[in-house]
């Protein structure tokens, strides 16, 4: 049986309201960042790509809202259905500018993809931003829960954590899974190993370790994290807006054989020499490949 916290329903007595309206960079596609990869399958996203709307609850202190978030007249429009008397509006931006990377500028990226007979899609699609949790200890735990299993399972993991854990089906925040022993994660939301992991990151301050200047330093930070290895540092890298740095893992050492020498076994550095005339886009040019080959 799955206990979850209990909340005020976000619908109780709820109406709609426009929260923001978030002016967008030159070159951001809301569609192509919405699908960039699996997130948008994970709760709380629920993606309608019939309406162009994304979906998900939030907390915001005791209160959970409801988000509709889509792109309108070339602004990303923000619809907040909630039961009033709290302002969400600075938090929200935090956020939203946090899921749809709306900080990062990939003009530089875009040019050198144009000169790129393999990548000129991208910047005609206007790829290269992913879509992100809220929070950074959002994404790690849905890396964490990719880890060595079947897509599907992923799912079923992170909804069963949002069920027990989430209030009011928000991502559950640190403390909220603190709130369980990693046996109960392990059992109502079938994690496996992972439940340990997750709940050592739990109480882990996240802040503190987002705040290396340095690449290199940074990815160092990240592979201490509890059940984050080289593909979780790399991701979790990128979708912190940082791609100058590419992790030599099986995934990489299988793709770059495979599409660039006919599977044959060629050293690291051969490999990551490929890359290196992307400067610090050389991950995102990696992943636009990965992405181009689906």
């Amino acid at each position: 049986m799955v206990r979850q916290r209990s909340a005020k329903p976000s619908s109780a007595g709820s109406i709609p309201a426009v929260a923001s309206r978030f002016p967008l960079p030159s070159d951001f596609a809301f569609v192509q960042t919405v699908e960039s990869h699996g997130w948008y399958r994970l709760a709380p996203f629920r993606w309608s790509p019939e309406e162009g709307v994304l979906r998900r609850r939030e907390a915001f202190g005791e209160d959970v809202v409801d988000l509709e978030i889509a792109e309108r007249a070339g602004l990303l429009t923000v619809r907040v259905h909630w039961s009033g008397g709290l302002s969400i509006e600075e938090p929200l931006e935090a956020r939203i500018r946090r899921m749809f990377q709306l900080h990062l500028d990939l003009s530089e990226f875009h040019a050198l993809a144009r000169r790129s007979p393999g990548h000129e899609w991208a910047a005609r699609e206007r790829f290269g931003r992913l879509l992100c949790g809220a929070t950074l200890w959002e994404d790690a735990v849905k890396i964490i829960a990719t880890t060595n299993t079947m897509w599907s399972q992923t799912v079923r993991m992170v909804e069963l954590l949002v069920a027990k854990c989430g209030r009011g089906g928000a991502f559950p925040s640190q403390d909220d899974v603190l709130r369980f022993s990693p046996e109960e994660l392990q059992r109502d939301c079938r994690l496996g190993y992972r439940a340990k992991s997750i709940h050592a990151l739990a109480g882990v301050d996240l802040d503190a370790i987002a705040a290396a200047e340095s690449t290199d330093e940074q990815f160092r930070r990240y592979l201490k994290l509890p059940g984050i290895g080289p593909y979780g540092a790399a991701h979790l890298l990128a979708m912190g807006g940082r791609h100058d740095f590419i992790a030599v893992d099986t995934e990489f050492r299988r793709f770059v054989r495979e599409t660039y020498h006919g599977g044959r076994n060629v050293g690291d550095e051969t490999m990551l020499r490929r890359y290196a005339i992307w400067g610090r886009w050389k991950y995102l040019a990696y992943w636009s490949e990965l992405w181009g080959s689906r």
